[in-house]
């Protein structure tokens, strides 16, 4: 089980990843393939 939150920021020009789980590795893996998802969105736009 986990947390998973995804939002722009409310100051900064960049969104907010933050995430908390039971096991570290799966939360790190995750959360990596969201940041990439996003970089690549963010560079086709």
């Amino acid at each position: 089980t986990g947390r998973l939150v995804i939002r722009p920021s409310g100051t900064e020009p960049l969104i907010r990843v933050m995430a908390e789980g039971d096991d570290p590795q799966l939360v790190e893996s995750v959360v990596n393939g969201i940041v990439d998802i996003i970089s690549e969105t963010r560079s086709a736009a």
